[in-house]
């Protein structure tokens, strides 16, 4: 893995021209989200800011007062098993209340969601430390306050998304055909990689627990405990050189088709000329004929034009516009597929470049029957601004790291639709594209697993895609992806926790767990600092090196030996990559304020179904 070319043909920016061309119907679709201002989130986290310092006045009050010895969190029955250093449990009964006022639905919704929220983490709470107190008082194991905090934080992960796909109005189950295998090779290797895990981090606490009480008080460890950080870390190292293994032995194979290019676009004159000229370029060594599809998706400028005259420049390729009036890409996709004759799709976006001999290596993978998607990795086509160059540590790590772990045990759940080569007769035969909704992409992906096809992310499939060229353009593309997990995971309910399928049993409620605590993010630092600054003397035992590690920690040092792999000198975009972490939770977060929730009535029970309130909109809405 080294340096990656940049491609011969580059977008030509006219930003007179482009502004605002990201925005479409897709950004916010109707029925499942709103297009809700900055002003929505930065008045949760001033909300938040103004609860918390509340709670901290009143925490402060009652310790120095002797109306009542108030615990430093909301901790029951701890004597005898340590103190609390950080209040965990504080942190989320306030987000979790903020989050509540800050929904958007009228005031009973809101009420009835905080009443969920913090009903379901106190019931877990007193449970666990009822639990905790009882093996502790029977001299079975004693579980440290610190323990029980974890156990709490963990399960206020799964308690969040469990409430949101509960109360949300989200896409209703869509149609699955529930054929799905898990190859006891896959299983077999996730489960060694996590008995390895756990065994590594166990060794290493004990083995050099010297080291490790450093590694603490450098801030390299710590946030949910070193033991959990090692074995992250170990699994997805395990798991990734079994990726590479796996994507080594099938990339063996020669296979070639004939290709349909299917490109959808809306308003992308500016890019679309680019584009062509990229496939016609890869397509010279593609040894099979490929005809393109370019999906004109009632487009405004003059994207038929340009496309059209692209098309006839061309040398090894044949082509045609189409044409779709109705707006949204999943409509311009769908149209496609059903004019499409061709048995292998290659679905790229009007701002994609295809990279040399990407077309023949991501082919290859097709020579198993039971590949349904191939994807690549989407190389940023500049290094320029900063957003490039985050993009181009985020690349690294996402799809030339953790996209390949995936690949370890076949848990790949979505290929991004910049780049992805599709069986075409089994996307039909799972319902083609759903409209209306985010992330049609990883749905598509999801339905192919569960018709018992495996999806395949080779990192040597280089294809280049546009990087936002502005704030407003990073934060409309962030709020839509961050949303999409929500709307696929309601989309595809039956296969979540399925067994049958290794993405309905570990990836999916992995991500949903991961998109809780990359939304809790900023507002937990927000929440450090001014518990460890402006309420020191009330948390004396706090220290700053958890939550430090929460943001650096392990994850840095692996980001440095993943860029160090993939190209050393993005090593120095690391220091900005880690601040875009935190701006990358803001866009969680508002992403998550973006999910409508139905207006309840404080007479009726919840029973509002989600087929039939799907087109209601919320009578008061909040920020």
């Amino acid at each position: 893995m080294t340096d990656v070319a940049h491609p011969a043909h580059e977008p030509v920016h006219e930003p007179e021209a482009i502004a605002g061309h990201f925005r479409s119907v897709d950004s916010a679709p109707a029925d499942y989200a709103v297009d809700r201002p900055a002003s929505g989130t930065n008045g949760f986290l001033i909300t938040f800011v103004g609860i918390t310092i509340l709670a901290m006045c009143g925490r402060m009050f009652l310790a120095h007062s002797d109306v009542l010895d108030a615990p430093k969190d909301l901790v029951l029955l701890s004597e005898g098993r340590g103190d609390v250093q950080f209040p965990l449990r504080m942190f989320l009964v306030i987000f979790f209340l903020t989050y509540a006022l800050r929904a958007y639905s009228n005031l009973w919704r809101r009420l009835y969601l905080a009443l969920s929220l913090l009903g379901k983490f106190l019931a877990f709470c007193v449970v666990v430390d009822t639990v905790a107190w009882a093996l502790h008082n029977a001299g079975i194991i004693s579980i440290s306050v610190f323990g029980v905090q974890m156990i709490s934080g963990l399960l206020a992960l799964a308690i969040f998304p469990h409430t949101v796909l509960r109360q949300a109005q989200l896409p209703p189950q869509g149609p699955l055909p529930l054929a799905p295998r898990i190859p006891p090779a896959a299983f077999f290797a996730l489960a060694g990689c996590l008995v390895l895990a756990s065994a590594g981090a166990v060794i290493a606490l004990h083995a050099f627990g010297h080291v490790v009480d450093v590694l603490k008080d450098w801030a390299i460890l710590g946030g949910l405990g070193a033991g959990v950080f090692l074995m992250q870390q170990i699994l997805a190292a395990s798991t990734a050189v079994l990726g590479v293994r796996a994507l080594n032995k099938s990339r063996r194979h020669q296979f070639t088709a004939p290709l349909a290019i299917l490109v959808p676009a809306h308003n992308e004159a500016h890019s679309i000329a680019d584009t062509i000229a990229s496939v016609d370029t890869g397509a010279e060594t593609y040894p099979d004929r490929i005809h393109l599809y370019v999906v004109d998706n009632a487009s405004t400028d003059t994207t038929h034009h340009v496309a059209e005259s692209a098309i006839a420049d061309c040398t090894h390729i044949t082509g045609e516009v189409l044409e779709c009036p109705t707006p949204g890409k999943a409509h311009a996709l769908n149209m496609g597929l059903e004019h499409i004759r061709e048995e292998f799709v290659v679905r790229i976006d009007a701002d994609t470049m295809i990279g040399p001999g990407c077309l023949d290596t991501a082919m290859r993978h097709f020579a198993n029957p039971n590949v349904g998607c191939v994807g690549g990795i989407p190389m940023p086509a500049r290094h320029e601004t900063w957003i490039d160059k985050c993009r181009l540590v985020e690349v690294y790590m996402r799809h030339g790291f953790f996209q390949v772990s995936l690949d370890g045990y076949q848990g790949v759940m979505g290929i991004p639709g910049m780049f992805a080569v599709y069986r075409r007769k089994p996307v039909l035969r799972v319902g083609g594209m759903v409209q209306g909704m985010n992330g049609e992409d990883t749905d598509i992906c999801m339905r192919l697993a569960a018709a018992g096809y495996h999806n395949v992310a080779d990192y040597q499939a280089v294809y280049y895609s546009e990087t936002p060229a502005s704030y407003a353009h990073l934060r409309e593309q962030r709020t839509r992806w961050f949303r999409s997990i929500y709307h696929l995971a309601a989309r595809n309910r039956a296969i979540l926790l399925d067994r049958r399928t290794m993405i309905g049993t570990f990836v999916l409620p992995f991500n949903l767990v991961n998109a809780a605590r990359r939304a809790m993010l900023a507002p937990l630092l927000i929440y450090a600092a001014i518990a460890g600054f402006a309420f020191h003397s009330t948390f004396t035992s706090m220290r700053w090196q958890p939550i430090v590690a929460t943001l650096l920690g392990m994850s840095m040092i692996m980001t440095v030996i993943v860029c160090l792999i993939w190209q050393p000198s993005s090593v120095k975009y690391i220091p900005a990559y880690l601040c875009f972490r935190v701006l990358r939770s803001y866009f969680t977060l508002a992403a998550v304020l973006t999910l409508i929730y139905p207006p309840m009535h404080p007479r009726l029970p919840d029973t509002i179904p989600i087929a039939r309130s799907r087109r209601r909109q919320p009578r008061r809405a909040g920020g």
